[in-house]
């Protein structure tokens, strides 16, 4: 009995991966930068084999929802909408994965571990694409007019910035 008692902090945490958080933007020379709109959902990192949250925790995804995952590392946010946090979250947390899993899609930022920019990075999904699997489209910033008019536009549709 108290061997199983040790595997269970081994089973529920997969260790807190190092990912790359966002910082605030302070009047930088943002030319060349590029941008998405922020999703309101819960992070999620594909190690390879598990879906791990920012704080180390495996999720419980179906097996049906990883099925055609790459073997290598993407990072990204599993959201349904705008404006569905509470329920994205309830879904993403159960220990007993639901059917509500449908309703989530893993939208892809980041691939940590290839080689390249980050454009060259993300065409390595492309071929895992589906259902499930999307990649947040990115867009290269010319200047700070543009920048304000992407972000008045995701405003707009009640997104977050």
């Amino acid at each position: 009995m108290k061997f199983l008692l040790l595997l269970i902090p081994f089973i529920l945490f997969a260790g807190k991966p190092h990912l790359l958080l966002l910082k605030t933007y302070k009047d930088q020379n943002i030319s060349g930068w590029v941008m998405s709109e922020k999703l309101d959902g819960i992070r999620a990192y594909w190690d390879g084999k598990h879906l791990i949250s920012r704080g180390g925790k495996i999720i419980h995804a179906p097996e049906w929802f990883t099925k055609g995952y790459p073997t290598f590392a993407i990072d990204g946010e599993l959201w349904s909408k705008r404006g569905d946090f509470e329920n994205i979250s309830s879904i993403v947390r159960d220990r007993v994965p639901s059917e509500k899993w449908r309703e989530i899609t893993h939208n892809i930022f980041e691939v940590p571990n290839a080689a390249g920019g980050l454009f060259a990075r993300l065409e390595k999904v492309k071929p895992y694409e589906n259902r499930y699997i999307r990649i947040i489209p990115q867009q290269k910033v010319k200047n700070r007019q543009e920048l304000e008019k992407f972000l008045k536009s995701v405003e707009k549709r009640a997104g977050k910035v």
